[in-house]
């Protein structure tokens, strides 16, 4: 028997989300630029305030002024529905809503934490090779 070092048994973890702008654009919209808004802010528009569901919460990012809805049961940015911006750099103190389609990050999407689960390497069984 060989003297050493303990051997550590390496164990493959998943990947997990970690709360970011869902921006496609946004560079620095980290956990820490990212807000929930309590109450029901004076500068949303009725129209928008009344597409949000029961379970939802309202978010912003503090660096590039998106705003959108989410679940309250997950973490912030994941599986975003954005709605507009508010003051961001074109129009300060506003709130311009978004046209038409708006596209997040895959990486804010559950179906890309889906595909990632699926292709993820696991080490083979005991006795044979996957």
């Amino acid at each position: 028997m060989e003297m050493g070092l303990p051997q550590k048994k390496e164990q493959m973890l998943w990947k997990r989300f970690e709360p970011h702008c869902p921006s496609r654009t946004c560079t620095v919209g980290d956990k820490y630029k990212l807000r929930r808004i309590s109450r029901k802010p004076n500068w949303l528009e009725q129209g928008v305030w009344a597409n949000k569901q029961e379970e939802e919460i309202l978010c912003r990012c503090s660096h590039c002024g998106l705003v959108w809805f989410q679940e309250m049961s997950k973490g912030m940015g994941f599986d975003a529905r954005p709605v507009g911006h508010y003051d961001d750099l074109e129009h300060p103190w506003e709130f311009v809503p978004l046209k038409g389609k708006y596209r997040i990050r895959k990486e804010n999407t559950s179906r890309y934490w889906r595909d990632i689960r699926r292709k993820a390497i696991r080490p083979p069984r005991w006795g044979r090779v996957d």
